[in-house]
């Protein structure tokens, strides 16, 4: 029995040298992975974990894109939008066919309303150029025009990405349109300066698109074509005009 307890014993403190040399029980190495094969396992693990922190973030991120062209699509707000354009128009003046204008410039003035995607307003508009001088039956001509407007637009906006979104309008209204020519004198008639004055049907579309700068403000830049039939003596008017405008949401 003695023998018995004395190998017990021995075999016990054999087992115990063994793990307290091999590092304790608190440390597991494998046998076939050195210390260098160890750092590479840690470093594998960290990148993971850095990996994991980033899809985080990512998914957070489109999370916030998708809450932002939800809000695009589906709010109704009211808004009021101030705008500048560049204007260029030929008309046809009395016997004068396609008189084009000089570059010009106005403004605009408008309140809506947006409904999802789709948002109406009543605009109030300016514009005014210098017509070109032109030569006609033996008279120099120049003069300007101005053209005042009022529309109801209605647009139609598709988000595309995150604050962006694009946009197709159409307005019809009525103008007034005042223009004036100075006639130097020619072969066969006095100088002087005409003019006249009318109101006539409107009607305008476009292409556009916007960016949201905040839920409450959103820039809009676009191309609008402009048509006036029949205003007096200018039998039709022709406008092309690049507008920039704010719209303060509320």
């Amino acid at each position: 029995m003695k023998k018995v307890l004395s190998v017990m014993a021995v075999s016990a403190f054999v087992l115990t040298a063994g793990v307290a040399l091999a590092g304790g029980p608190g440390k597991k190495m494998d046998a076939g992975c050195p210390e260098a094969c160890q750092q590479q396992i840690d470093d594998l693990n960290s990148s993971q974990a850095q990996q994991n922190e980033q899809l985080g973030a990512h998914a957070k991120q489109l999370e916030n894109h998708e809450q932002r062209i939800t809000a695009l699509e589906y709010d109704s707000m009211w808004y009021a939008r101030l705008g500048v354009r560049a204007a260029w128009t030929q008309q046809d003046l009395g016997p004068i066919n396609e008189w084009d204008s000089d570059a010009g410039f106005g403004g605009a003035i408008a309140l809506g309303k947006q409904f999802g995607q789709f948002r109406a307003e009543l605009e109030l508009a300016y514009q005014g150029a210098d017509l070109d001088d032109e030569t006609a039956f033996g008279y120099d001509l120049g003069g300007d025009y101005n053209a005042k407007t009022v529309f109801v637009n209605g647009y139609y906006e598709i988000p595309v990405y995150d604050a962006f979104a694009v946009y197709a309008m159409a307005g019809l209204g009525v103008a007034q349109f005042d223009w004036n020519v100075d006639v130097s004198a020619g072969l066969d008639g006095p100088a002087g300066t005409y003019g006249g004055s009318d109101n006539a049907f409107a009607y305008k579309a476009g292409l556009g698109m916007t960016y949201n700068f905040t839920d409450e403000i959103a820039g809009d830049l676009g191309y609008e074509y402009l048509g006036i039939s029949d205003a007096g003596e200018a039998e039709s008017i022709n406008g092309h005009n690049v507008v920039a405008s704010v719209r303060f949401k509320f």
